[in-house]
C-alpha cells in the first residue's frame, strides 16, 4: 500500500465516471450522493437536484468531500482518493451551457437543449460546482509499483 502521486490522482479522477458527493446537514450528519464528475478549468462539477439535501446542506456549509474508489472483486487491487472542497451551485447562464457541454464530453450525448432550459431560469440550475482546495489518495501498490490495473491513466 502507498501514498498516489498528485499527479496520479488528478489522471484518475479526471477520467472518474463516477464520484461520491459528501456534505454535512445542519445538525452535523454527514449526507452523500453519487453523481457523475466533470471538470472545467478551475472546479469539479456535477448535475444534481437543486433543490435536494445538498443543496440545502451547501446554504449551511460550503465544505464538501469527493471520493473516488475503485476494487476488483478480491479486493487484491484497489484505491481511493480524497478530494477537499467549497462547493456551490451555478447561476451564471454562460457557465451552465459550458457544463452541459462538458457533461456531455463525458457521456457521449447533447445536452444543449437542457441547457438552454436552464439558462431560462438559472436559479433552478442543477449544476453544482467544487472548488478542490486539497487532495489525498492511496492504492494497494507497494511503493515503486504503478497503479493498479483498475485505475484509469
Amino acid at each position: 500500500m502507498r501514498a498516489m502521486t498528485p499527479e496520479e490522482i488528478i489522471s484518475v479522477t479526471k477520467k472518474a465516471v463516477w464520484a461520491t458527493i459528501i456534505t454535512v446537514r445542519a445538525d452535523g450528519v454527514p449526507y452523500a450522493i453519487e453523481a457523475t464528475p466533470f471538470d472545467t478549468e478551475t472546479e469539479t462539477c456535477f448535475m444534481i437536484n437543486p433543490s435536494g439535501t445538498t443543496s440545502r446542506n451547501l446554504k449551511t456549509s460550503d465544505h464538501v468531500l469527493l471520493k473516488y474508489t475503485r476494487a476488483t472483486s478480491d479486493l487484491r487491487e484497489w484505491m481511493g482518493i480524497s478530494c477537499f472542497g467549497s462547493g456551490r451551485f451555478v447561476h451564471d447562464g454562460d457557465e451552465i451551457r459550458e457544463g452541459w457541454r462538458l457533461l456531455g464530453q463525458v457521456m457521449g450525448q447533447d445536452f444543449s437543449a437542457a441547457a438552454e432550459r436552464f439558462c431560462k431560469t438559472p436559479e433552478r440550475s442543477p449544476m453544482m460546482a467544487v472548488r478542490i482546495h486539497s487532495r489525498t489518495g492511496r492504492c494497494s501498490a507497494n511503493n515503486g509499483e504503478q497503479l493498479p490495473t483498475i485505475c484509469p491513466l
